[in-house]
């Protein structure tokens, strides 16, 4: 997926100056997302490529694919048709993650529930 920088001129003078920036990655980010959520509505499979970031690869990509100088590649994802069915991933509930009319805090997580989460996404990975 790539951006053009120059569309920033096209943000309102105060975005442009204050967070350009930002709302240039955020629409790129909600935009792969989308491409991402469409691949799995058809039935593929889909796989971030995060490596792309890197201005060397990123160098090496437009030089390949005949990608112009201007144009900044955010973000790469192969797609294809799925040669395993994905794992269940591990869930937080529902009730764990949203609030309603403000920040519930008895849903805030300290160091330690966050180490213990991680900790059982790795479990849940190694499959013990």
């Amino acid at each position: 997926m790539c951006g053009d920088t120059r569309t920033k001129n096209a943000y309102p003078l105060y975005v442009t100056l204050q967070k350009g920036r930002e709302t240039f990655i955020s629409s790129l980010a909600s935009a792969f997302l989308y491409m991402t959520l469409a691949v799995t509505t058809l039935g593929l499979g889909g796989q971030w490529v995060s490596t792309i970031a890197s201005p060397y690869v990123q160098s090496l990509t437009k030089d390949l694919l005949g990608i112009p100088k201007e144009l900044e590649i955010y973000d790469m994802l192969a797609v294809g048709y799925p040669d395993m069915e994905p794992k269940p991933r591990l869930m937080r509930a529902q009730e764990e993650i949203v609030h309603y009319n403000g920040y519930d805090k008895t849903k805030y997580r300290t160091d330690q529930d966050i180490k213990e989460y991680i900790a059982s996404l790795n479990r849940a990975k190694r499959g013990s």
